[in-house]
């Protein structure tokens, strides 16, 4: 029985994800993107920028995006450079799902999931990333 154990674990990836900012700005964007949603998955809170005037949404063009990390350091250190002032803002798993993305999907934001400090990540609507955490 230990035998089988050992060969099916070997299959099974048990890696937890690196969130120091040096790894994880590293990866590509989906990856960062299915780290964030597992993260989500596991009732782990996400963090945003803020200041005393809101949150930081970035203007796109056609798009407004809500900007997201799933740690407070990644949050302060992607915004250390260009947005001064600016602090994380904790927001629960529960509280991401229910009331933030419902709201962003009534306004027609989108979310932009762990961006790099090039400025690169996923983004989508806030519908799409409401099915993504649910699935």
């Amino acid at each position: 029985m230990l035998l089988w154990f050992l060969f099916y674990s070997s299959f099974i990836p048990m890696t937890t994800p690196d969130f120091s900012s040096d790894a994880f700005f590293r990866l590509p964007s989906n990856r960062r993107y299915e780290e964030v949603i597992l993260h989500i998955k596991k009732g782990m809170s996400v963090f945003l920028l803020a200041d005393a005037e809101g949150c930081l949404i970035i203007d796109l063009g056609s798009d407004k995006v809500l900007p997201i990390w799933p740690t407070a350091e990644l949050a302060s250190e992607w915004g250390a450079k260009d947005y001064e002032g600016f602090q994380s803002l904790e927001v629960s798993a529960q509280e991401w799902s229910d009331k933030w993305l419902t709201g962003m999907q009534k306004d027609g934001f989108c979310v932009g999931v762990a961006s790099n400090l090039a400025g690169e990540c996923i983004v989508s609507s806030a519908e799409e990333h409401q099915h993504d955490i649910q699935s």
